[in-house]
């Protein structure tokens, strides 16, 4: 175990995440998308688990832990670009259901391949087998994390 705080996995993660939030936010506007980084998860999030009926912004916030009042922040957001469209559940009056408008499902066809290119990028020298270890590792860290 470090001896020190700042050798630590959750300060290292904390850095990892600053900088990759920073890197994803410039991504983005170079892009022409002046989104946040968080708002492109809600975004990416979206598009992969939206179906027929949208997705619920529950759901959304246990993907990204995050809660609820921080989500409805995103989606407000996201709502006020015109990259997102908002409706109540047809079989539940109190969830709220996300899907992309047709300016988010073009944002998201346009940012998707760059996004893909900026993670080859940043994982090209971590091979699968490392890979695989520390998301082993860290999924158990924050399993102890939960059950404390």
């Amino acid at each position: 175990m470090p001896s020190r705080f700042e050798d630590g996995l959750g300060y290292l993660v904390h850095h990892l995440m600053y900088a990759f939030r920073q890197l994803l936010s410039e991504q983005c506007a170079e892009s022409g998308y002046a989104i946040t980084s968080d708002e492109l998860a809600v975004l990416m999030i979206t598009a992969q688990g939206q179906g027929e009926t949208g997705l619920k912004q529950t759901d959304i916030a246990a993907t990204l832990a995050k809660d609820k009042a921080v989500i409805t922040r995103l989606v407000n957001s996201l709502l006020k670009k015109g990259l997102v469209i908002r409706a109540m559940d047809s079989q539940d009056r109190r969830a709220v259901r996300v899907s992309l408008s047709a300016a988010g499902t073009d944002a998201v066809a346009h940012l998707r391949p760059q996004l893909e290119q900026l993670l080859r990028k940043i994982y090209q020298d971590v091979d699968q087998h490392e890979f695989d270890t520390t998301r082993d590792v860290l999924t158990r860290i924050l399993n102890n994390v939960s059950s404390a």
